[in-house]
């Protein structure tokens, strides 16, 4: 499907339309795709059906071959990546895990030929920041919250995913989801009620919601779901600004586990905080832990009893094409294998 096609596919509100036309893929901010066959589908007309998560999971969501299609993620992706690219790497992301992604595309500023190359580059960086302090928004932000809301209101299962910057969305799309669980049952000044509800929303979204995050980048994340914060050390965007297990320990969450993988990179090398090294490293943690891969409810009891062996970068037999994955290509040569390749 060619991108004007797909971008039938979505019907944008009218104030969107002159920064679609500035930006095109602006168009697909906050809306489905299917990793695998890239096609688009407009998230209202999604919500609209009669039940959107089986829509999601039998339309949407891409399998890889192996798969069993039992377990599917909503998956938000990190900064600056065209729809086509965010699907690669969600392709790779499943077949690597064995496990169902459906992609909600978190939209670029990039454009491939733009009027002035040096603002082009520092757009979605720019937008980052904003975001970061809460200046501006996202349709991902108030779209993850709706899928998230239908999800504890119907006692519906959802797994969420999240890299970089789609982990800032999703941080803040749990705590609206959360804010409309409440005010849609307690009036305002009924604190009271209120709080049941506060204890309502926990136990519902731990039976319900699970979170699974690369390279976090947000400090403050809402009670109740079951979260694994995955990372390489030495990610500068975690142990700058996300949630590290010292800042959890000071929040006394226990509910929120980590896995945080041996240092790749050098000091100071952002490679550290591409997914497409972490997801090599969990792919041979399963395998050490003799999980089946994507057994992702065996990973988390094994965190839970702090029985989990997490597997060290030269265990990885790493895929030979991880060139074409990499922001930086000589940082494959601080891997053994791979500069040997």
């Amino acid at each position: 499907m060619n991108r004007s096609d797909k971008a039938n596919q979505i019907v944008s509100p009218w104030w969107r339309w002159l920064l679609e036309a500035l930006f095109p893929d602006k168009k697909f901010d906050g809306q489905f795709q299917n990793p695998g066959s890239e096609q688009v589908f407009d998230f209202d007309s999604v919500m609209a059906s009669v039940d959107p998560i089986t829509t999601i999971a039998s339309d949407i969501a891409y399998y890889p071959e192996k798969d069993k299609g039992e377990l599917f993620a909503i998956f938000i992706s990190g900064l600056g990546q065209h729809e086509s690219e965010s699907s690669k790497r969600s392709r790779r992301y499943a077949t690597t895990l064995l496990t169902g992604i459906a992609n909600m595309h978190n939209s670029t500023f990039l454009k491939q030929r733009p009027m002035i190359a040096f603002i082009n580059r520092y757009l979605d960086w720019i937008n980052a920041v904003l975001d970061y302090l809460n200046l501006s928004g996202s349709p991902v932000i108030e779209n993850a919250a709706t899928l998230i809301t239908y999800a504890v209101n119907n006692s519906v299962n959802l797994n969420l995913s999240g890299d970089s910057l789609g982990t800032i969305f999703l941080a803040r799309a749990i705590k609206i989801a959360k804010r409309n669980f409440i005010c849609g049952r307690a009036r305002v000044f009924d604190f009271r009620e209120r709080r049941i509800q506060e204890q309502k929303w926990k136990q519902r979204t731990s039976q319900l919601i699970n979170v699974f995050t690369f390279g976090n980048g947000y400090r403050q994340w809402v009670a109740g779901p079951n979260y694994i914060m995955v990372f390489i050390q030495g990610d500068v965007l975690p142990e700058k600004f996300g949630i590290t297990p010292q800042r959890a320990i000071k929040q006394k969450r226990k509910d929120i586990k980590f896995l945080i993988f041996p240092r790749l990179f050098p000091k100071g090398n952002f490679e550290s905080h591409n997914m497409m090294f972490t997801i090599e490293l969990l792919r041979q943690t399963f395998e050490k832990n003799q999980i089946e891969v994507g057994d992702f409810a065996s990973l988390y009891n094994k965190l839970n009893s702090n029985t989990l062996k997490i597997a060290t970068p030269d265990e990885v037999s790493w895929p030979s094409d991880m060139k074409d994955y990499a922001w930086y290509p000589d940082s494959l040569n601080f891997i053994d294998a791979l500069s040997k390749s």
